[in-house]
């Protein structure tokens, strides 16, 4: 048994790193010592636990001051003990719970759903303490940056910077040095060691700091992260037949509108400047500046060129677009995918300011809309067909049931155009369902909602900034409560610093930017009413399922013979009541491929 001894914040701590399988019952000994409460953590040979190369190479249990590290790679004793370890200990803390319990559950067979009751994660704690991330002025959620903000600055420079130093004398980049460290490198397993004695302070520091109305928040999003990492298991099956096609046809438009580029001159499409240059040649005016007096060349001005017909910019457009679909998703897609052509999303449930989530791996928040290209690669299983359940103007209800404003929630309960009555407010009763008034008035509603003034509307419904204050006023018209309540909240998000969501979520508020709060509060709730939804599926056995939460929306890959009456069964579940309001779902059956629910791809 090797020990290495350190200081935390002014008091002596060890880890001791399992060497034999004689090492094994000292720390049987500690385990049975802590049974009742234990951090753990793991280290591995990357990300990608699905991987066929995945594997794991360290499991850490630890307490403030005490940790072990055992070489769980070697497997045999080593592994079998870590297994009862797991199963042993009666509360586990972890820092990003999601991850290892993944981890896990892949390489050691020990399942998620007998790990996820008895699990307290750091992770979650902070982001309730305060959701931000450094560059918005928070404190941050990594493991390094809550310990530089709750425990020991020091050692979350040194100590957790150890790894870094490791990947530069081996000459290889931190991804890779994790594959390629040897299991007994001492400077490893000291790192290694920390990570529990951390997490475990941690939890010590994090408990008193979350506000008294967010309590009820840590078990619901403890379950909530639980649901979400079993979607991330489960994966979504990959059609590879296709995705290997399209990556061709991507690769060959990208290569043909390329070479368009390079004849006016532009040897790279990625180049801003070499895109200057060419429009320059040409005459082509570049009516903005970007804020160092530059020329301002971005893809709003080139999709604007192509829309006019410039067959050089056109090129531009289609190049990138074809190399980004291609590189950032479906080769990527290809890359990922496990044995059985899976595709395994990692789902944060608490992601933004607002808690709402993010989705990488299969990244469905950002995916072209009404677009069936990208989706087209993923499929139900053999056998079901895809089913997408999403509620109706989520955030329109929820907006009507924060602020209480009767002639909202009037609409709702009658169903009323909401769009309609906006622009009637601005423009008169004659305008119509087809008129192009009424679209306006959606661009003003849903603009509201986040936040945005007549300059937002004038920018996205093309109308001159005059135009765009009278739909706004016709608004305020229309719905006087939402400016009431809008008005409210930035009066007590600029004094207070936050506002608190009905859920007891505290969201804080940046002064110069107080006009956000309403749109804080309504994407908080939406989030939450998702997250609400979600636990009532997965208690009602649907968890297998589900295959993605893409914020107003539940995907899922449901028997063919089933789906009408499974899409019937998930909306009512869904459906939520709030107070006068119903936030009502919706379900639509689709063909087995995902882009089925969505209009074709158009060729180029």
């Amino acid at each position: 048994m090797l020990t290495h001894k350190r200081k935390v914040d002014g008091q002596d701590v060890e880890i001791h790193v399992a060497q034999t399988e004689d090492d094994l019952d000292m720390f049987s000994e500690f385990i049975a010592s802590n049974i009742n409460q234990l951090a753990v953590d793991s280290e591995t040979t990357g990300l990608d636990i699905y991987s066929s190369s995945f594997k794991i190479r360290l499991v850490q249990f630890g307490h403030a001051t005490e940790a072990w590290v055992v070489p769980v790679q070697l497997g045999g004793a080593f592994e079998d003990i870590v297994i009862w370890a797991l199963l042993t200990v009666k509360k586990l803390i972890l820092q990003n719970a999601a991850y290892d319990l993944q981890v896990f559950d892949q390489t050691l067979g020990v399942k998620m759903e007998e790990l996820w009751p008895k699990v307290r994660d750091t992770k979650i704690l902070a982001h309730l303490i305060d959701p931000r991330p450094i560059k918005d002025g928070g404190v941050g959620h990594s493991l390094v940056d809550l310990t530089r903000a709750y425990v020991d600055a020091e050692i979350a420079d040194d100590v957790k910077g150890l790894m870094k130093k490791l990947a530069h004398d081996a000459g290889c980049t931190v991804s890779v040095i994790w594959k390629k460290v040897a299991l007994d490198d001492e400077d490893y397993n000291l790192y290694a060691g920390m990570d529990v004695i951390l997490t475990s302070r941690l939890l010590n520091k994090l408990k008193p700091l979350v506000p008294a109305d967010s309590q009820r928040l840590v078990g619901f999003e403890h379950e909530v992260a639980a649901v979400c990492s079993y979607m991330s298991r489960t994966g979504f099956l990959l059609d590879v037949t296709y995705s290997e096609k399209l990556s061709q046809k991507l690769k060959l438009q990208e290569s043909r509108n390329s070479e368009i580029a390079s004849n006016f001159g532009c040897d790279s499409v990625n180049s801003p400047a070499e895109i200057f240059k060419v429009l320059k040649d040409y005459k082509i005016p570049i009516p903005n500046q970007t804020p160092t007096g530059k020329p301002k060349i971005d893809d709003d001005l080139l999709g604007e060129l192509a829309g006019q017909g410039n067959e050089f910019a056109k090129a531009v457009v289609e190049a990138k677009k074809a190399g980004k679909w291609r590189k950032t998703w479906v080769d990527r897609f290809i890359k990922t995918a496990d044995k059985q052509s899976k595709c395994h999303a990692s789902i944060n449930p608490l992601a933004a300011r607002t808690a709402r989530m993010s989705i990488t791996g299969i990244p469905a928040q950002t995916l072209p809309a009404n677009d069936a290209t990208i989706r087209n690669c993923f499929l139900a299983e053999p056998g079901h067909v895809i089913v997408s359940v999403d509620y109706q103007a989520q955030e329109l209800r929820i907006l009507a049931h924060l602020s209480g404003d009767r002639n909202m929630i009037r609409a709702f309960k009658d169903g009323e155009d909401l769009h309609l009555i906006t622009a009637r407010a601005a423009f008169g009763d004659y305008v119509q369902k087809e008129d192009p008034e009424r679209q306006i008035g959606k661009v003003v509603n849903f603009a509201r909602v986040y936040g945005g003034g007549a300059a937002v509307v004038s920018k996205q419904a093309g109308i001159d900034l005059v135009a765009a204050k009278t739909v706004v006023d016709g608004f305020d018209k229309a719905f006087p409560q939402v400016k009431e309540y809008s008005d409210a909240l930035q009066k007590e998000g600029s004094s207070k610093g936050y506002i608190t969501t009905p859920s007891g979520r505290r969201l804080p508020v940046d002064p110069t930017r107080a006009y956000a709060a309403l749109n804080y509060i309504v994407q908080s709730t939406a989030r939450d009413v998702t997250a609400r939804a979600l636990l009532r599926l997965h208690k009602a056995g649907i968890t297998p399922y589900m295959r993605l939460p893409i914020h107003d929306e539940i995907l899922l890959s449901v028997p063919t013979e089933k789906a009408p009456g499974a899409a019937l069964k998930v909306a009512k579940i869904m459906t939520e009541h709030m107070g006068k309001v119903v936030v009502e779902a919706e379900g639509k059956v689709g063909g087995q491929s995902w882009g089925s629910l969505y209009k074709e791809e158009v060729e180029n």
